[in-house]
This record gives structure tokens, sequence and C-alpha cells, in this order.
């Protein structure tokens, strides 16, 4: 049950994180949520105070599009959905992400993401690039306040995460051997 807590905050982190980007106005925001676009791999996190062993971030990606952030787990499923909002005038960078429900095709997964995943839920929280390749995440759960500085500490409802830009570009000199 401790390992679907986890996942649960890793999916929901990432996916607020994407709601703060896409529904800014500003070009600024507009810029960063540009340069969110992609899939980004869970290289590093730490969930209120404990660092996420390698086995647990294995092959979890996120997805950004426009103004939505969705979390895959290694098995490819989709672990959280959200759409966020960016506010490039406060250094760091705010964002404020808004859960969604995961597109149920049955009643069962509606049930399982209304039990797991409460649907517009708020997290709140802060990012910044190191270079091109890689963002860092820090985010408050529902509930608790904005941090201020990228740090996750025990005791804290603070979840903090490291994701690097995963290429999807083809080599189209091995393409046309």
């Amino acid at each position: 049950m401790h390992h679907h807590t986890i996942c649960n905050s890793i999916t929901f982190s990432i996916l607020l994180s994407t709601v703060g980007f896409a529904l800014a106005e500003s070009p600024a925001t507009d810029s960063t949520s540009i340069s969110l676009q992609g899939r980004w791999e869970i290289v590093g996190g730490i969930n209120q105070g404990r660092e996420l062993p390698p086995s647990e971030l294995a092959r979890t990606y996120v997805t950004v599009t426009t103004n939505t952030m969705v979390m895959f787990d290694a098995n490819e499923q989709q672990r959280y959905r959200a759409v966020f909002t960016l506010d490039e005038t406060k250094k760091p960078v705010e964002i404020t992400m808004t859960s969604l429900s995961s597109d149920p095709t049955t009643e069962e997964k509606a049930v399982k993401q209304q039990t797991e995943s409460p649907a517009n839920a708020v997290a709140t929280g802060i990012l910044k690039f190191d270079g091109e390749e890689k963002w860092i995440l820090c985010y408050a759960l529902p509930g608790a306040d904005r941090p201020s500085e990228f740090k996750s500490t025990a005791g804290s409802m603070t979840m903090l995460f490291v994701l690097e830009r995963k290429s999807e570009k083809l080599d189209v000199s091995a393409a046309v051997r």
C-alpha cells in the first residue's frame, strides 16, 4: 500500500505541474509552456523527505502537451492527469496543477479514479529549468502551502521531482540505411 501511495503522489505531482504551465496566459508563460512540451523521464524524487529509490522511478515518465500533464508508470499505464497554469512573473516560476479524471472507459475505472485520485484536487508548486533538457518540480500536496524553495523534508507535505527530456527524435541517417 505504501508503494501505491508513492505512485499516486508521483502521478499527482507530475500532473499538477502540467496544469500550471498550460493555463498561463503571459508570453513568458507561453515560452515556459512550450519548453515543457514533450516526454520527460522522472530521474529523481523525494516524497516528504524520503528519497525515492531508482526501482520506484524506473521507466516512469510524464508527457506535457499544451496545458495538460500525464504521468505514466513503468507498465505504460496512465497514473495521473492534470491541467496546469504558470506564473512566470514569480521567481521561481509558480505552477498550479488541477487533477483530472483519467478518461475511464469503464465504470470500474471511474470508481477507482474517484477513490485513488480525487478529481479537481489542486496542488501548488514551483519549478525551474536546469539547462534545456532537465527541470525540477517541487510542489505541495493538496491542502498544504506552496513551497518557497526546492526541497522536501521529513514531515513536510512536499514532493520534489527531477525530470529529464526523453528524445523522441528519429535518427534519419539510420532510418535510410
